[in-house]
């Protein structure tokens, strides 16, 4: 078994947001709790929601656990991460064309590594997607 932990440093402001773009709002949040169907994750996220509103410029360090059995990371993976990471490509074309490397190669490699959880694909302009890294630090423990 494969340990990937994904670890972000996030300001409380960020975070607020984007609890109220998966929720939607806090009160849709608490009214989760009142009919019973909310679970450990849910009721951190109320949690750490309310705490965030009040404090909004402070900065925690968050982490994501993987656990796979198989993972097809390579260097060259984590090369295009690093790149995604300190570049901030606007398309996986540009990702592309910054790599000097074919748009179907990098397409089929971004794509993997979103469903390995390494990175989000964000909507761009003209239904182009952007590859998105929101983690600052990667460890794989074997």
């Amino acid at each position: 078994m494969i340990e990937i932990k994904l670890t972000r440093k996030i300001k409380g402001k960020k975070l607020t947001k984007e609890f109220e773009e998966h929720y939607g709002s806090i009160q849709k949040l608490k009214n989760i709790f009142k009919k019973g169907k909310g679970d450990m994750k849910l009721q951190m996220d109320l949690e750490n929601w309310e705490y965030f509103l009040e404090h909004p410029n402070e900065e925690i360090e968050q982490d994501k656990i993987i656990y796979t059995d198989k993972t097809k990371i390579s260097m060259i993976d984590l090369e295009l991460l690093n790149f995604i990471k300190y570049e901030k490509p606007k398309s996986i074309t540009e990702l592309a064309k910054y790599l000097e490397k074919d748009v179907a190669n990098i397409q089929r490699k971004v794509d993997t590594l979103e469903q390995e959880g390494f990175l989000e694909l964000e909507k761009g302009n003209r239904n182009s997607k952007i590859p998105v890294l929101n983690y600052d630090k990667i460890e794989i423990a074997i």
